[in-house]
């Protein structure tokens, strides 16, 4: 054998095998940063699943469980597949589509709960309008929100009056928009990209 050629051949097999080790390792680091990012995000569920469980019944009441990004409903999901089971709002917003959950017979207590699409009719702004007959009780389940947001998005930034907390995908301003006579306060998920 030639041993310019076998100089090559060597040559070839270790340029061969470095590159298989190259794209084995590639491989390896591709499916350790999957494997990461499911369990990054099989965390954030189950820490958001806790910071339900932990939370008040009225809270719960209004949220209804820890799926989606509030009331089980998912950024990106058709409008026509939301499925509430409280009444229509007596007056509609010009796009969307509002429901009034009350949670007594004054109909001073109650949660009117606003889905927005977006061009293609997929949820991308959900807006929870919650009053309460008592200023105490509006106070209480601000506390409890600043609480359950907090756990779920981190840090809010804001005053006594807003605060808005952010994640990759979703933004939360949290805002008292009470009166005196009218206490209440104002939830804005809104879908970011």
């Amino acid at each position: 054998m030639n041993p310019k050629s076998s100089v090559f051949h060597h040559f070839f097999a270790f340029i061969l095998i470095i590159s298989l080790l190259i794209i084995t390792n590639a491989c390896q680091t591709t499916t350790d940063k999957q494997e990461a990012n499911q369990h990054s995000q099989e965390s954030k569920k189950q820490a958001k699943q806790k910071a339900w469980d932990e939370s008040t019944p009225l809270l719960q009441r209004i949220t209804l469980g820890s799926a989606g990004v509030i009331r089980n409903v998912s950024w990106g999901q058709d409008m026509s597949t939301i499925a509430e089971k409280v009444e229509l709002s007596e007056t509609q917003p010009s796009v969307g589509k509002s429901y009034t959950q009350f949670f007594d017979d004054t109909d001073l207590n109650f949660v009117d709960i606003t889905y927005l699409p977006d061009e293609n009719n997929q949820v991308k702004g959900i807006l929870l309008n919650i009053f309460l007959e008592e200023q105490d009780e509006v106070l209480d389940l601000t506390a409890n929100f600043k609480e359950y947001l907090g756990n779920i998005y981190g840090n809010g930034r804001g005053n006594a009056k807003k605060i808005v907390w952010k994640n990759e995908n979703t933004q939360v301003i949290l805002e008292d928009v009470g009166t005196p006579k009218d206490p209440g306060i104002q939830l804005v998920f809104s879908k970011i990209n």
